[in-house]
């Protein structure tokens, strides 16, 4: 009786083939895959506020509005103060620098003859001011040392030479300033039109979702559905 071959070779070649064409797919589009994450997360986190919003007699668009609104708000908000206070460090740097030499300083004198710490630290410096020392000038007149050189045979010295960039038109520097913006700017645009869109669709999708895994038992799978969505958007607001 003929015996058929195993096809684990084919079966691995083709899983190693789909998660090459997968991480090819996420690579190349993680531009959209990364804002659509960050957008369903969104999405659960602000599902109780638009619920809350809807059952004050609020439309759906409206609450899904005012949710997003908000919450950029509260996110710009945070970031601006972050770089309010970040701008104040770079402005006491000076000040923050001087108190840190002080210390520094402070420490080098502790740590002197303070065991092997301090003689290693007398060595090494010992070793840098032996280093930093300039060579003795060659008197002409000792047996052995070199002869000057005539002048003409003298090794001309190199002609320093300095590079001038031009100066930036005005288009260049708006690039300059815009460039790196965009990128960031592009991103949040997504992230809000695809949050508007999860929280406009909530209930849509999961009602497809619903009819793809099976309708055997609607109320039980919408209960098990709201009740994952209700825990995961509390353990996002947490």
């Amino acid at each position: 009786a003929e015996t058929s071959l195993p096809a684990r070779p084919t079966s691995t070649m083709a899983t190693l083939a789909a998660a090459a064409i997968v991480i090819a797919a996420l690579y190349i589009a993680h531009d959209i895959f990364v804002p659509l994450a960050l957008a369903l997360l969104l999405s659960f986190a602000l599902g109780p506020l638009v619920q809350l919003l809807r059952r004050g007699r609020l439309g759906r668009i409206p609450s899904v509005v005012a949710a997003v609104g908000l919450a950029f708000l509260v996110i710009f908000g945070t970031g601006a103060l972050i770089g309010g206070q970040l701008v104040g460090l770079a402005g006491n740097l000076p000040q923050y620098r001087t108190n840190i030499i002080d210390k520094i300083q402070a420490l080098q004198v502790s740590t002197i003859g303070a065991g092997w710490l301090g003689r290693t630290t007398v060595m090494l410096k010992d070793m840098g001011t032996e280093i930093a020392k300039a060579p003795a000038p060659v008197d002409g007149n000792v047996p052995g040392a070199p002869r000057p050189q005539p002048p003409q045979t003298r090794a001309k010295q190199p002609l320093p030479v300095e590079i001038h960039q031009p100066e930036p038109t005005a288009l260049q520097i708006v690039q300059s300033i815009v460039g790196p913006l965009l990128q960031p700017l592009a991103t949040t645009g997504m992230v809000i039109v695809f949050v508007i869109f999860f929280l406009l669709q909530r209930e849509d999708l999961r009602d497809r979702f619903i009819r793809l895994a099976g309708a055997r038992d609607l109320q039980r799978t919408t209960q098990a559905l709201d009740d994952a969505g209700s825990r995961l958007s509390r353990y996002l607001l947490t």
